[in-house]
């Protein structure tokens, strides 16, 4: 051990050292491993907070990046050579980072570095590099250059990696930990509180209904508040429903954004149901028609429903299902784009009930990267066929044709997209469906600009 850790320090200071410098047995190994264990645990409780408690939480983080740091070596071994012993280079690795992390852990300690972190990343990459040579030359004699090229990059994406990953590694922490998890609980707990009002508020401001018509109301949820494809598309079918149906005043949006919860309440299962109800008050149930524009990821279990750490539950075809019968709404226009949304078909069906989907319920929809404005199907369905037909069925057929093209020429499984009219709704459709007239297509399409 006080060789491995003698020749470790010279490595410290860029001294060359020969692989005779260092015993390389299996138990060596285990033991520099739990030295270098025991360093940053002793380092971690020097800058321990005072009343903080042992907590072994931090051996999670600490395990994985261990992990990706053997990783590292192993590949660098490999790029030295196929024959290449990776306990070769990971005796002398291990035995010069225990000096590498007190002095690291010193170093961030001072004034002068804290008011240069820029200078100090540099530095230390630059330092780990030349370090990183010495490593490979204790380890194989030479330094090959396809293995200094691959530790490089290894030692130059390490500060990104570990930056991503953000792992707690603190074994000593504080309360303060848990009232700032506990704040966290209490600004969700109040969120969720306020969403009944904030529900009502937002159905308040919707035009009165006009007396001796069919009116159209819109509701749209966006169900997954990681991704804002979901919010612009449910945004985009009020506006596109709107001229259709002339219901543009007429529509409620229920959006999980991680980014912003104010604008819009919060699409919940129960707010949701909360809002099918309010929504149906103002409405005539025996005339008007509810659309419902359901866009999120999806499964063969239903809906996603997620923002942030909200405490949601996932929408099933069931529960959809239940939500439109208690809020006694007998007219229904209801499209979900997800995957396996066709698994909403079946449950919904009716004759008052028109149903379109994304995709049948064994296959997936395509196309919700963040940076497209709307998923496949929504740009094929609500940009490119409704505003150029004049009925939904016409504007599914071609949206169908639209989506089996784009699938094929990019050699993806068919999504399959699904309708189910029922009878009585088709007819009831052919009276409210914008007069008949069909827009031009740029009409729409400036929306998604603005």
């Amino acid at each position: 051990m006080l060789r491995n850790l003698g020749s470790g320090f010279a490595l410290l200071v860029l001294r060359r050292r020969s692989p005779e410098h260092f015993a390389r047995t299996f138990d060596q190994l285990a033991a520099l491993l739990l030295l270098n264990l025991l360093v940053w645990a002793g380092l971690d409780t020097l800058h321990a907070e005072t009343g903080s408690e042992l907590r072994l939480d931090g051996l999670y983080g600490w395990s994985f990046y261990l992990l990706i740091a053997l990783f590292g070596c192993a590949l660098v071994a490999r790029a030295y050579s196929r024959q290449a012993d990776t306990r070769s280079l990971l005796i002398p690795a291990l035995s010069v980072s225990p000096y590498v992390l007190i002095l690291f852990w010193l170093l961030s300690d001072l004034s002068q570095v804290e008011s240069r972190p820029g200078l100090e990343l540099v530095a230390v990459v630059l330092y780990l590099i030349l370090l990183g040579v010495r490593v490979i030359q204790a380890a194989y004699t030479t330094a090959r250059a396809k293995a200094v090229v691959v530790a490089i990059v290894f030692i130059i994406a390490a500060p990104l990696m570990l930056r991503t990953l953000d792992l707690d590694t603190r074994l000593w922490l504080t309360d303060d930990v848990d009232e700032e998890q506990a704040d966290d609980n209490s600004g969700a707990e109040s969120l969720l509180y306020d969403q009944p009002a904030r529900l009502v508020a937002s159905v308040e401001h919707l035009a009165p209904r006009e007396p001796g018509a069919a009116n159209v109301f819109f509701l749209g949820f966006a169900g997954d508040g990681e991704q804002s494809i979901f919010k612009r598309e449910a945004l985009f079918a009020e506006t596109v429903f709107g001229e259709h149906f002339s219901s543009d005043d007429r529509a409620v949006e229920l959006i999980n954004d991680d980014d912003d919860r104010d604008s819009y309440p919060i699409a919940s299962v129960s707010g949701l149901r909360q809002s099918l109800k309010l929504i149906a008050s103002r409405m005539d149930p025996e005339q008007d028609v509810l659309v419902l524009m359901l866009t999120s990821h999806g499964s063969q279990a239903g809906l996603a429903v997620v923002n942030g750490s909200l405490p949601l539950l996932q929408l099933s075809p069931l529960e959809l299902r239940h939500a439109l019968d208690e809020a006694g709404i007998k007219w229904r226009v209801v499209i979900v784009s997800a995957c396996y949304s066709g698994v909403f078909l079946d449950p919904l069906k009716g004759d008052g009930t028109l149903v379109i989907t994304a995709a049948d319920a064994d296959h997936s929809s395509f196309g919700c990267d963040d940076d497209r404005d709307l998923t496949y199907f929504g740009e094929a369905f609500l940009k490119d066929s409704i505003p150029t037909t004049r009925t939904l069925e016409e504007a599914f057929r071609k949206a169908s044709k639209l989506i089996e093209q784009r699938e094929t020429s990019e050699h993806k499984t068919r999504s399959n997209p699904q309708m189910s009219v029922g009878a009585h709704m088709r007819e009831k459709l052919m009276g409210v469906e914008g007069g008949g007239a069909a827009h031009p297509p740029g009409h729409i399409t400036t929306v998604l600009n603005q």
